[in-house]
């Protein structure tokens, strides 16, 4: 192994070397990341990468401690010759009992199945076998990362000697540790041949900030030289001994067993009573310095663990709980621990497992059964959760909590009488029981009006997001008689968070016809059959609703901004725009704020939908968004007035970060969300400090991406005064809006006056139109000429595309052409944008390229999904092709909507990607480059119709863009015809990756703008 070269050439894969703020030039090991679960960071990916590009040929890669592969596959990566041994005995967090599964998926995912020899066993055995075998292999790169108590350490160290390379490098993780620091330099001074060649602590202390630190929880790297003979300096090994451990070490011999086993128990008792009286820092502190000393206890780790689940601390709890049931993997109690804590975690799968193993061990725990019970009754299932509950009182039937449970099992499933009983069997011992004596008291009222026992219940699903049962119980009511207003439209809500609208449409009318005189009814209905593209009845009930309500604004705000999903022609297009200027002006002339209820009411009309889609109409907005916006701040403006001033930016003090706000309700598997995370992956920590604020209910493995990637993280749904309350609070020199004008509260929040400086940005590229957003972050690549005019804001443009967006990694496709109904035999053209986005005047390209391309087929994606609109869109392409002379049915593919894994497949399966005009892709096109398809463009007037020329333009590949549709068409052709053209694009666009993907010169300009904002650097 070349260690000489590896130290050498290290720092320069790397940017900022030497600092917290470090990370690899390549993109590819974070994207990596970003499909594993790994406890482990990008930069110790590259690390182990080029150890083993530096091995020498024959030599193999050895890791002990593999968790679900991250730091096996980033060795790996793009190294297709070289060879690993594995080792693990899934000792340690393994929460769910399925490491072994998802490390052997993983390796099969990346293609490295082949490549590693994995066995799963304690590491000791592992080289006893190998010295049994005899085997002949060295190995060049050991990764240590098992278990890291003094003993392990150091064992892991002296049985790889025999086994590794004349030359060799060792790599310790989790080397902030004292033990694991103590063991290295112990067997370094034992062993000449063995020196520390880096060393690269980090300041982590608990699980959550390991994720953010450079290299993790520390990384030691040893080199090992047969012929070396280093002597490392008495002083320097005085210096790094760690006292309390060598004390601790000491204490273990067998004359001072006794007495600090004694102590520890002692100190446990304590942080056990520490962690009664809610002193949970000091609890903390006491059980840790017990394991300092010994951390083979179980029990101590079982204490840290509860210590943990009651500071909130999850992933540490989690990791805690695991370590004990290492040590002591039968014991019931630590297992149902774990249980609690993954199911805080939301990992409810891996839950019950755990209380499954806890009654495995002992069938007796009744705290147990009632943990899954209610674990089971949380999500849903009653009938399961009761017979938890049963079992539990089979085993002690004077258990009145058990009882409890067991009667809200009972009660769920409207069994009233057997819930009555089981309440009252409670009462016996605990008569002034008030929760029990609520549920009594509420169980006897259902018994008399099983109306009312329905509606408790659809409440209960509703409110634990389980629509199909929630619509069950209204339904129920329904089937029985008339139900009241709230029923119908909680009912139809349901269905419409089910994505059933055609049933939510239903609701909507049954209410309609018992409550002819509730506005709220016709307001649904208008809304949900403009979601389905039933433009023209939703403007019948619209014009009924305003002849019954000829005052109520929200009918007057639909009636302006209601667009259609589609047009069938050009001529609808301009005639829908001059309708809704019109309506526009007569909305703003007519709308009157003198009362508080004028000005409330007004207030939820702006709330309830936004006028998205006039930005398909493909044309310059700034002026009907001016007019639109200055409406909505004035609204805005009557109901708080409080936030409508400017706030004055105060000087940032000596030291002082800018506070920078972050703030959409897309923070989640969204294409926003997707789009902006890089600005905040990438920030310089010392300089900003970042807020997001996710406003709307939804949450991923996205969302902790971006909760990890902010100093302070907040969701925040409803209601709006919280989430301006909050703001505020936070005193923010920044706001940012990354998406004006797909939400009704977010173009709310943004008329408002929450910051000093308030942005938006181009992952909704239209001018917001709104007098408080005072400048709009764009891409320099993708605006056009004399683009100020296209805002209202002061237009800023980064550099490139604006954004740094991290390259998917892509895996090979599991799917074939036939399991998306196409043929083998096609040119498959991918054009798979919002069907609002293919304008009409646009469709008779696809027909003058299948008149060139017989063998054409052309992919389409049910965007929205409404049968409805697709038939009409389907109606546009056969006039189109009919033009030409062809049939549109054996060209045209329409799909239904693809998740993730199966898009990228459609993108690999075809030949090449569309790109539509007038709103151009801009995520689509990022993942096609990372499917490797070549993109056909044609830049339009606005931004929003170049974001592909401006990715393209990134990326340095520009052959394929059109300046004319005749030239579009021309291209598109050229791609279908000559494959072997197509694939010179393709090699010259992945050459290329590393100049569109992770850039962060947007980032440099982009915080150079904020420091401008706030006065820091003069423009």
């Amino acid at each position: 192994m070349d260690y000489q070269r590896f130290i050498q050439q290290l720092p320069h894969l790397y940017h900022q070397w030497g600092s917290e703020l470090v990370k690899p030039k390549a993109i590819h090991f974070q994207t990596a990341l970003q499909q594993l679960q790994g406890m482990t960071t990008a930069n110790v990916l590259q690390l182990l990468n080029f150890a083993v590009a530096c091995m020498e040929p024959g030599e193999v890669y050895c890791e002990v401690g593999c968790f679900q592969g991250s730091t096996l596959i980033g060795a790996l990566l793009n190294h297709p010759n070289r060879m690993a041994y594995a080792i693990d005995n899934f000792s340690e967090f393994d929460f769910g009992g399925e490491n072994r599964t998802k490390l052997m998926q993983n390796l099969a995912a990346f293609a490295l199945e082949e490549q590693v020899f994995f066995c799963e066993q304690d590491f000791e055995s592992f080289f006893a076998d190998l010295r049994a075998l005899e085997s002949s292999d060295r190995i060049g790169v050991y990764l240590y990362d098992g278990a890291h108590d003094y003993r392990s350490q150091l064992m892991g160290l002296l049985l790889v000697k025999p086994f590794l390379a004349d030359r060799a490098l060792i790599i310790v993780d989790d080397s902030n540790w004292d033990a694991v620091q103590q063991a290295n330099w112990d067997f370094i001074a034992a062993h000449p041949q063995c020196q520390l060649l880096l060393d690269l602590p980090t300041p982590a202390r608990t699980y959550e900030q390991m994720s953010s630190c450079s290299f993790w929880n520390g990384i030691q790297i040893l080199s090992w030289d047969a012929q070396a003979t280093h002597s490392p300096a008495w002083a320097t090994l005085q210096q790094v001994r760690k006292p309390g451990l060598i004390q601790a070490l000491y204490a273990m011999t067998p004359v001072a067993a006794a007495a600090p086993a004694k102590t520890e128990d002692t100190l446990e008792q304590e942080a056990t009573k520490l962690r009664a009286a809610g002193r949970l820092t000091e609890a903390e502190q006491t059980i840790i310095a017990v394991l300092q000393h010994d951390d083979q206890r179980a029990s101590s780790w079982h204490e840290l663990g509860l210590v943990y689940y009651l500071m909130e601390r999850h992933h540490d709890a989690a990791n805690a709980l695991s370590r004990a049931i290492g040590l002591q993997p039968t014991t019931a109690l630590y297992h149902c621990s774990l249980g609690l804590v993954l199911a805080k975690l939301g990992d409810i799968t891996a839950a019950a497992r755990a209380y499954q193993k806890a009654i495995a061990f002992d069938s007796t725990f009744i705290d147990v059964y009632n943990n899954l019970g209610n674990l089971i009754l949380e999500h849903g299932d009653a009938h399961q959760a009761a017979l938890y509950y049963q079992q539990a009182i089979a085993i002690n039937p004077h258990h009145a909590g058990t009882y409890l449970n067991w009667g809200n099992a009972l009660l769920a499933q409207n069994k009233l009488d057997e819930a009555i009983a089981a309440y009252q069997t409670v009462l016996q011992d605990n008569p002034h029981d008030a929760a029990v004596l609520e549920n009594l008291a509420f169980a006897h009222t259902l018994k008399q009006d099983p109306i009312q026992a329905a509606l408790f219940l659809g409440k209960r699903f509703y409110q634990q997001q389980n629509y199909p049962a929630a619509a069950a119980q209204y339904q129920s009511i329904l089937d029985r008689q008339a139900g009241d207003v709230s029923v119908y439209q909680t009912l139809a809500t349901c269905y419409r968070n089910l994505d059933q609208l055609e049933a939510a449409i239903e609701r909507d009318r049954q209410g309609l016809t018992h409550f002819p005189h509730e506005p709220s009814f016709y307001l649904a209905l208008v809304l949900d059959l403009h979601s389905i593209g039933k433009l023209q009845e939703a403007v019948q009930v619209l014009t009924e609703a305003t002849q019954l309500f000829p005052d109520h604004l929200g009918f007057k705000l639909e009636q302006q901004r209601l667009l259609p999903l589609i047009y069938q022609t050009p001529e609808e297009i301009s005639w829908y725009r001059k309708r809704y200027a019109q309506a526009l002006d007569t909305l703003v002339r007519q709308t009157t704020l003198v009362t508080v209820e004028q000005s409330k009411t007004a207030l939820d009309a702006i709330g309830q939908n936004t006028n998205f889609l006039l930005s398909y109409q493909g044309q310059n907005d700034r002026e009907l968004q001016e007019r639109y916006g200055d409406f909505v701040h004035k609204i805005m403006a009557a109901n708080y007035p409080k936030w409508s001033q400017r706030l004055p930016l105060t000087p940032l003090q000596p030291g002082e970060k800018i506070r920078v706000g972050y703030v959409s309700g897309c923070l989640w598997e969204h294409t926003v969300g997707k789009l902006m995370l890089g600005w905040l992956r990438h920030h310089t920590s010392d300089k900003f400090e970042l807020f997001s604020y996710n406003i709307r209910d939804c949450a991923d493995q996205l969302t902790q991406e971006y909760r990890a990637h902010s100093d302070v993280f907040y969701q925040i749904p409803l209601p709006l005064e919280a989430i301006c309350e909050q703001i505020i609070a936070n005193k923010l020199h920044i706001l940012v809006f990354f998406d004006l004008g797909m939400q009704g509260l977010m173009t709310q929040l943004a008329s408002l006056r929450l910051a000093p400086v308030q942005c938006t940005t181009w992952a909704h590229p239209i001018t917001s139109g709104l007098p408080t957003v005072d400048y709009f972050l764009s891409s320099a690549l993708m605006e056009p000429d004399a683009a100020q005019d296209h805002y209202s804001e002061t237009l800023i443009q980064l550099p490139n595309i604006g954004l740094s967006y991290a390259k998917p990694v892509i895996l090979a496709p599991t799917k074939t052409r036939a399991d998306f109904g196409l043929r083998e035999d096609a040119v498959v053209y991918l054009a798979c944008q919002l069907l609002c986005k293919l304008l009409p005047q646009h469709d008779y390209l696809f027909a003058a390229i299948a008149q060139q391309i017989p063998q054409a087929q052309f992919v389409f994606i049910a965007r929205p999904t409404s049968a409805y609109v697709q038939d009409q869109f389907k109606q546009r392409l056969q006039k189109a092709f009919a033009a030409f002379g062809l049939d549109s049915e054996p060209y045209c593919v329409m799909l239904p909507p693809q998740g993730q894994a199966d898009y990228w497949d459609l993108n690999q399966r075809s030949d090449i990607f569309l790109d539509s005009l007038g709103w151009s892709g801009g995520h689509t096109t990022l993942e096609a480059i990372a499917c490797d398809l070549p993109i056909v463009t044609c830049p339009g007037d606005l931004m929003r119709g170049r974001h592909s020329y401006g990715i393209l333009k990134a990326l340095g590949v520009t052959d394929t863009i059109a300046q004319t549709e005749a030239e579009y068409i021309a291209i598109a052709v050229r791609l279908g015809q000559e494959p072997i053209w197509r694939q010179q694009i393709v090699a010259q666009m992945r050459d290329r990756h590393a100049a569109l993907y992770d850039d962060t010169a947007c980032i440099e300009a982009l915080e150079r703008f904020y420091q401008q904002a706030v006065g820091q650097l003069i423009p």
